[in-house]
């Protein structure tokens, strides 16, 4: 049995608001995107900043909260926008991170779906004895994809890392999960070339459509296998998307308000680290502890969905 026993972000130093923004291009409707988008302010990274970076501080913060690096013995980055492609960033972390050397460390490439699949990931390690404490960082560079006069994108995706470290306990536990894959709407969501450089470009349309049809399905299915009813959840943590898709699929799920997380308006879409960033502000907020159930659900670029449950 596995537990999250600490947790830490850390956002892109330079703050944008969508004010700005809008102000920048003359010809966008800040109404129309706010109600749209739901946020208010994105962070992004300065020239002189990398994902990395980021990971390092939110890395350190998390591992101060248990007292001791060397009690961690494994790493999981996630990641799709590393600042090198080798070495594997992960191994970079554990210098970085003073984790002893005898220790297990990989990256995953995955978006929005990222987190789940690494606390899979971790859960495995730690019930089959490879590893006894995992420290998962989630960090993405979208911004570095994104021009400035890209009404789709700008809005929305901001730069940030987020830390988790799991061991394994007794009495709580992390299970089951539930995957759901579809790469033939990848294009969806996706970095082309434009003009020589790279661009994210996303069809919020197609993407919006996979989520309102995989998620809720995903959803019964992952409390059908736990035995559980919606009722029995303390809190639905799911991918920081948009306004637009949060409401529609609080809408068809028929979800509480008071158990609906939605933390996007000051923070923006952090990709792989939307549902770490969440759990952590919960637990600022006295709502995140081991005595309730939560239900993780990540969903978006692949195009994937992976979820899980924490009780």
């Amino acid at each position: 049995m596995v537990k999250i026993i600490a947790s830490h972000y850390v956002l892109g130093s330079k703050k944008e608001s969508l004010k700005e923004i809008c102000e920048q291009n003359s010809e966008w409707d800040y109404d129309r995107l706010l109600l749209k988008t739901g946020v208010l302010n994105r962070h992004i990274l300065r020239t002189n900043e990398s994902p990395e970076d980021l990971s390092v501080e939110a890395g350190i913060k998390c591992i101060e909260k248990i007292g001791n690096e060397k009690e961690v013995d494994s790493i999981i980055f996630v990641t799709q926008s590393p600042s090198l492609p080798l070495p594997t960033r992960a191994c970079t972390l554990q210098h970085k991170l003073n984790i002893k050397k005898n220790s297990l460390a990989f990256d995953i490439n995955q978006g929005c779906s990222g987190f789940v699949y690494a606390l899979s990931l971790a859960t495995s390690l730690i019930k089959n004895k490879l590893a006894n404490r995992t420290i998962i960082i989630c960090a993405d560079h979208y911004s570095k994809y994104i021009k400035k006069d890209d009404r789709t994108c700008r809005p929305i995706f901001s730069d940030a890392a987020a830390a988790v470290i799991v061991e394994s306990s007794k009495e709580n536990n992390i299970q089951p999960f539930v995957f759901k894959t579809d790469g033939s709407g990848g294009r969806f969501l996706t970095v082309i070339k434009d003009k020589g450089e790279k661009r994210l470009y996303m069809d919020g349309p197609a993407v919006l459509k996979f989520s309102l049809s995989f998620v809720p399905e995903a959803t019964k299915e992952l409390l059908i296998k736990a035995s559980l009813k919606k009722e029995d959840i303390d809190y639905f943590i799911f991918h920081q998307a948009s306004a637009v898709v949060l409401n529609k699929l609080q809408k068809k799920l028929e979800i509480d308000d008071k158990k609906w997380v939605n933390k996007i308006a000051n923070i923006g879409n952090t990709v792989s680290a939307t549902i770490p960033i969440a759990i952590n502000i919960l637990e600022q907020e006295k709502k995140f502890d081991n005595s309730k159930k939560y239900l993780l659900m990540g969903f978006g670029v692949g195009l994937s969905v992976a979820g899980c449950i924490l009780n």
